[in-house]
């Protein structure tokens, strides 16, 4: 049988999070969270396995002792895991396979289409990368061209047209080092863009044509849906860590002060900022006072930034004229006063704020599963139950893949997920394909300048057209 529990860890800039999620009758029902501050993770990417797997084993305990305090799963103990795999170097390239079948007449059978994908799996890339994951796109056999899915047809040649997401092959590495330190099996790797997008993007957003914009604390991810199938992903190397930076500068404050007034005061359009000056007090005196509109003009100036290079990315997966939905925006930034207004006027496209709701997990989850924050790890239980569905119940448990494929085979039925257990306040006086993102590694000093959009898009997207007027 299939297991009934499934648990991940969302390894993040800012948390690492541990969740448990259970297959019931009336749809996934969450059953424990534990989220921890982050340590060793730098935009999304794992530079101290060390101090990160001790978050993943702490934040694993609670989550057990959670669990275990339920009558169901009494003495439980979690065994395996699923995790998220993102940072600031992961591209899209596209990617074909041409087939000459030797029998025409013979129909196209699923190990036939599973060949093909696992023949992009092994596209050649540089040895410093990997692939990590492959999204079909369409299938061309014979004269019918366009199919999305080809099982069945007949026909002398087969091609397939595919996007391939390659990244940092010591990205992976250090993930799997992280949770095994925690003494912990890895059931596979998910993209972290693909795990918010099972939480948040509806059947309809997905197939009439959305933008998922995730933005985390380290980076921004960006995910586009057409038809059913995810067509373009990318990563954006700065989000609401960049923010709280661009305020500690402009406004010559620490970086905590700077984070606390990002989320109790802050707003993505200056000309609406009130005219006056939030009071910063410490042990009940006053130290600094910060103009309104001086917040507001930093944290606009890195939304617009973001946004701005979010459009970009749509224009350049081709798929900009065919986004019949909206733009979903989510991550802990996105509740900034004022962003959705802001990013439909970047954008020019209708924007809904999105957490893990109820149509996704059921209604008497863990409280801390609904907020924006849990997308990702909501997501990694969503499509993890996903493709146990998918997968074959023959194979032994420890030679299981470490990158989500949708071909991939699963542990046989004896594996489970659970055995026997062996700031100061900050008052205010005021009333209430090749083209890709690649990581900018030098911190821009305080006293340096803005860069235009133009220079952004020239750091970021090297192979960019000259004409491109994003």
């Amino acid at each position: 049988m299939r297991n009934k529990y499934l648990a991940a860890v969302d390894i993040g800039t800012s948390k690492v999070a541990a969740i448990v999620g259970e297959k019931t009758s009336v749809g996934i029902k969450i059953i424990g969270y534990s989220e921890l501050p982050s340590e060793g993770v730098v935009r999304g990417e794992i530079i101290k396995s060390q101090k990160v797997s001790a978050t993943v084993s702490a934040a694993l305990r609670q989550v057990t002792e959670q669990i275990q305090a339920q009558p169901d799963t009494e003495g439980a103990i979690i065994k395996n895991v699923y995790v998220n795999i993102s940072g600031p170097n992961i591209r899209c390239v596209p990617g074909s396979v041409h087939r000459d079948r030797p029998d025409p007449l013979a129909p196209v059978d699923k190990d036939e289409i599973a060949s093909m994908l696992e023949q992009m799996y092994s596209l050649d890339v540089d040895s410093s990368e990997k692939v990590l994951y492959v999204s079909p796109q369409y299938y061309n056999v014979d004269e019918h061209m366009g199919e999305t899915d080809p099982e069945d047809m007949d026909g002398k040649t087969i091609d397939g047209e595919y996007k391939v997401f390659i990244g940092k092959a010591g990205a992976v590495e250090h993930c799997r080092n992280a949770v095994s330190k925690a003494g912990i099996a890895c059931n596979g790797m998910i993209l972290t863009p693909i795990a918010s997008g099972a939480a948040l993007l509806t059947d309809n957003e997905k197939e009439l044509g959305s933008v998922l914009i995730d933005i985390g604390a380290g980076t921004t991810d960006v995910i586009i849906y057409h038809g059913n199938i995810m067509r373009y992903a990318a990563v954006i190397p700065f989000g609401g860590n960049s923010i709280t930076e661009d305020i500690s500068q402009t406004c010559s404050i620490s970086m905590k002060t700077a984070e606390q007034l990002k989320i109790q005061r802050g707003t993505c359009i200056s000309e609406f900022a009130k005219e006056n000056r939030i009071i910063i007090k410490e042990g009940g005196m006053t130290v600094q006072s910060v103009p309104s509109k001086l917040l507001s003009k930093a944290i606009e100036a890195r939304i617009c930034e973001i946004l701005a290079t979010v459009r970009h990315i749509i224009e350049i997966s081709g798929f900009r004229t065919k986004l019949r939905s909206r733009a979903v925006i989510t991550g802990g930034s996105a509740r900034l006063g004022l962003i959705q207004l802001l990013a439909k006027n970047i954008l020019n496209m209708d924007v809904r704020f999105a957490m893990p709701d109820s149509t996704v997990i059921t209604g008497n989850s863990a409280e801390q599963a609904f907020r924006p924050q849990a997308a990702t790890a909501v997501g990694l239980i969503v499509e993890g139950f996903r493709l146990e569905e998918t997968r074959p119940l023959h194979q032994d448990e420890n030679s299981g893949p470490d990158i989500q494929r949708p071909s991939d085979t699963y542990a046989d039925e004896e594996q489970s997920l659970f055995g026997p257990d062996d700031i100061e306040t900050v008052p205010s006086t005021d009333e209430k394909g090749k083209d890709h993102v690649r990581k900018d590694s030098n911190k821009e000093p305080s006293n340096k300048k803005k860069r235009n959009f133009r220079e952004i898009l020239t750091t970021l997207f090297p192979s960019s057209p000259e004409d491109d007027d994003a």
